[in-house]
């Protein structure tokens, strides 16, 4: 779900993007003086994104159907997705009341403060992005370690036998059953994933379900792998 909702934002961002490159031409083609109507066909000219299939029905409905200009932004406008699109066509309709030259140069000055807001946005984005990825891999990086750590308490509880001399009891140690120490095995587990779920939590980035269990999952392969390690080299 937040997978498709991040792909409409993108072609929403996209959408404005274009909006704002053809204004430009749009605006350039102003600043020369020419009518409003010639402008918006000399910038359709110039323009080859996306949207040109959009503007291109605009300019029939211009000269076929004889429709003023600022009526057939309003239409364009509508027919967007973005609100931030809509709202600059609906800002150029009222740019057009001014004479060409002066709604040119209003029109380009803010096309160029979109232009560096949108800069400032996509800095923000790949600094939310990377930060994202040190997120998880911190978060899986936790949950590996306390897999291993849990897999290594039976080994923590001899060296602690050792050091006691208790001979008799790390004896008995030696048949290591897993379920003598599940409530280490418990909390390394908990601590793993729930740091893992409020990481995740704290960014914009994947499901926290989705690390949650993929944090479970890392646990419990790691623990099984070294307990198997453990096994062959020691018991």
């Amino acid at each position: 779900m937040k997978q498709q909702s991040t792909i409409v934002l993108q072609q929403s961002d996209e959408e404005l993007s274009e909006i704002a490159c053809f204004l430009s031409f749009f605006a350039d083609e102003l600043k020369l003086g020419i009518c409003p109507e010639q402008a918006f066909t000399y910038a359709l000219s110039k323009y080859n994104g996306f949207l040109k299939p959009h503007f291109m029905i605009a300019v029939r409905q211009l000269f076929v159907g004889a429709l003023p200009l600022k009526q057939i932004l309003k239409d364009l406008a509508l027919s967007l997705n973005n609100l931030n699109s809509r709202y600059l066509l609906q800002l150029t309709c009222k740019f057009l009341e001014k004479d060409s030259i002066e709604a040119g140069k209003v029109l380009l000055s803010m096309v160029r403060a979109l232009e560096e807001n949108n800069n400032l946005i996509k800095k923000r984005n790949h600094f939310l992005r990377a930060k994202n990825l040190k997120t998880k891999i911190l978060s899986l990086g936790t949950s590996l370690v306390m897999g291993y750590i849990a897999a290594l308490t039976p080994l923590f509880s001899m060296l602690f036998l050792l050091r006691q001399q208790n001979v008799s009891e790390l004896t008995n140690n030696l048949a290591f059953n897993p379920l003598s120490f599940w409530p280490a095995f418990v909390g390394f587990f908990f601590i793993g994933i729930f740091t893992a779920y409020q990481l995740t939590e704290f960014t914009d980035g994947e499901s926290s379900w989705s690390m949650l269990i993929l944090s479970a999952m890392i646990f419990f392969i790691i623990f099984l792998l070294t307990q198997s390690l453990l096994k062959i080299l020691i018991w």
